[in-house]
């Protein structure tokens, strides 16, 4: 199994996470500016790409409402998705990622984080989150 990325999509930063390359731990790694378009946000993750370690496949948290239904921001996450597998040519799985902010969000006040640095770590930490939930329910399901 090769390495994994992880998304965090958001409007004003986008979290970036990446697993090692036997598929076990995820690891938080930036947040980028999120772009006024989802095309060029698109291009500007698969930028991010070239100045890491060769993907197998992107994992991108799909926000869905605490009922299991699509949220909102589902429409532009699917279509984020859609243009980033046209660019990057590589699979996209969409994973469901309720709860993820709130709980890297509590685990950082938790460790007393103030807020202003909170705000810098958060989204790249919750892509993290994403993609070890992903990658461990992949490992049960083998």
């Amino acid at each position: 199994m090769g390495r994994l990325l992880g998304i965090d999509y958001g409007e004003a930063r986008i979290g970036l996470a990446l697993s090692d390359p036997n598929g076990i731990i995820a690891s938080p790694i930036k947040a980028i500016p999120a772009k006024k378009g989802l095309k060029e946000t698109a291009q500007a993750i698969y930028a991010e790409l070239s100045t890491l370690e060769p993907i197998e496949k992107i994992v991108i948290g799909l926000p869905l409402l605490l009922s299991g239904k699509e949220s909102p921001s589902s429409t532009k996450v699917r279509e984020l998705a859609k243009y980033l597998e046209e660019i990057a040519n590589l699979p996209i799985v969409l994973w469901d990622e309720r709860l993820t902010t709130a709980q890297v969000e509590r685990t950082l006040k938790e460790a007393n984080m103030s807020r202003k640095k909170r705000v810098r770590y958060i989204d790249a930490m919750a892509a993290g989150a994403i993609l070890q939930n992903y990658l461990d329910a992949q490992s049960f399901s083998i």
